[in-house]
């Protein structure tokens, strides 16, 4: 995946968040700043070969479940995607892919947070493969969150929220 984005343009940084394999890979620069997740990792015991048959290539050895094996890739050819985007059209701004390891049970992106690394992210898009195609703003075990409080009207707040709600899921 670095190399992948090295050789498209970008300038990546290896070995952040005290992770050898995790990594930040960025283009342009100014606001607003962009943050695409790119997770990887092997679960333990999933070793498989191209095959609909339990054939395993290393018995008990680790391999890709679940949509980790699409991870990766598809946020790295989206970052490029991206960034050609932004290439043709004049687009300013800064564009980073965060490779981070151990998705399932590591949390890379927790230590990639922890290090600071996306504290000066507008937005930070992230994805996981499943039955259904939907958005939503929900816990990816990194999540910077705040805590509100509302004063007045209780139903000024109602319709509000209300108000949110329908932008949220157009």
């Amino acid at each position: 995946m670095q190399k992948t984005l090295s050789d498209a343009g970008f300038k990546v940084t290896a070995g952040v968040a005290e992770i050898p394999t995790a990594f930040v890979a960025e283009y342009g620069s100014g606001k607003p700043v962009i943050g695409i997740m790119a997770e990887f990792d092997a679960l333990p015991g999933v070793s498989q070969e191209a095959s609909p048959f339990r054939k395993p290539i290393v018995e008990g050895g680790a391999g890709h479940a679940c949509g980790h094996h699409l991870f990766g890739a598809a946020s790295v050819a989206s970052g490029i995607a991206v960034m050609d985007w932004m290439k043709e059209n004049n687009i300013k701004g800064t564009l980073r892919v965060y490779g981070t390891p151990a998705e399932e049970g590591g949390g890379g992106k927790v230590y990639i947070a922890r290090a600071g690394l996306i504290k000066d992210v507008d937005v930070m898009m992230h994805w996981h493969p499943g039955s259904q195609n939907a958005a939503g703003a929900t816990s990816s075990l990194a999540n910077i969150s705040a805590k509100f409080r509302f004063y007045g009207e209780a139903l000024m707040l109602l319709l509000l929220l209300n108000e949110v709600n329908q932008h949220w899921t157009l």
